[in-house]
């Protein structure tokens, strides 16, 4: 198989440099934001997260501080810490390391870009498509019965537009150019960058993995990538749905419509991850693993099917 460099890539926008630049931000930390997390939140470990570190800021979480002095010695070295941060994140950029949140993505000047992920082998079986497609069909179901049991059908929009958006940027870049649709673009192309860098694992840890991302993101820097960038989608839809609804909540008072609006994004979010995440990561397994476009069709029509068949089944 023929190795494609990431900088001559016209036709899948994946990997080319306007895609990977948006991912390689090198973004330094401020001492002031740092300064104000600490101190609201640093007995628990707030500051330590924010730098990424996620052990430190456990076992601070856990010991309160270890009594208030650990807290006390951080406030005292913040800044010492903030400008370690900052110069780590100096010499990954000049040596063309990803940055430090996204240290488990390849090498900015990765040269030598497979046309397959390196996992493609242990997923590209016929087992693998089977158990794929079976849990597809369980998952577009349950939605569907979710959906018209509760009334809310946000979830299935978002997955009828993410289905959408994949088949189309799969094999055609001219959405990247259209205005209104770029930003969905690129958020489908730093979601397949994911999967290729990390191995989603089987077909039942694909299912499971966007959900448990939630509870491993304080932990794992894969986990917190993964959980952002559904929470991106997520946040989208909502805020499509609230300015769809503005009405209602208005009239409603202001409380009662805050309450509303809180009630509405709790809703989407947690169906993002349940539903939405899940479908998302088979489809983009599946499409990274150069399955025929009449299968990746299928797949999709399949889980619109069930979706229907769920809701349809629910008077």
């Amino acid at each position: 198989m023929v190795p494609k460099s990431i900088h001559s890539i016209d036709v899948d926008p994946d990997f080319n440099a306007e895609v990977l630049a948006e991912l390689y931000r090198y973004r330094h930390k401020s001492y002031r934001a740092t300064f104000w997390i600490a101190l609201l939140i640093g007995v628990v470990g707030g500051h330590r997260f924010y730098l990424g570190k996620t052990f430190s800021g456990a076992i601070m979480l856990t010991s309160l501080g270890a009594g208030f002095v650990w807290w006390i010695w951080d406030l005292i070295h913040l800044k010492e810490m903030v400008d370690a941060y900052n110069a780590q994140e100096e010499e990954r950029e000049a040596n063309g390391e990803p940055p430090q949140a996204l240290a488990f993505l390849p090498q900015r000047d990765w040269q030598d870009m497979p046309e397959t992920p390196a996992w493609a082998g242990q997923r590209n079986s016929r087992g693998h498509l089977i158990g794929s497609a079976l849990l597809l069909l369980v998952l577009g179901f349950a939605l569907g019965i979710t959906s018209a049991a509760t009334g809310v059908f946000e979830p299935v929009v978002t997955v009828l537009i993410f289905i959408a958006v994949t088949l189309v940027a799969a094999r055609w870049d001219f959405m990247a150019r259209v205005p209104g649709l770029r930003g969905l673009a690129r958020w489908i192309h730093r979601l397949r960058l994911y999967y290729f860098a990390v191995d989603p694992g089987s077909v039942w840890r694909l299912m499971l993995r966007p959900i448990a991302g939630v509870f491993l993101a304080p932990w794992q820097k894969r986990a917190r990538a993964e959980v952002r960038l559904y929470l991106q989608l997520g946040l989208v839809v909502t805020a499509f749905f609230v300015t769809a609804d503005a009405a209602e909540f208005y009239g409603r008072g202001f409380w009662v419509g805050l309450g509303m609006f809180l009630a509405e994004l709790g809703q989407t979010l947690a169906y993002t991850y349940a539903f939405v995440a899940p479908i998302g990561a088979m489809l983009t397994t599946q499409l990274l693993v150069l399955r025929r476009d009449r299968v990746l069709w299928l797949l999709s029509g399949l889980t619109v099917a069930t979706i229907y068949l769920g809701i349809w089944l629910i008077p």
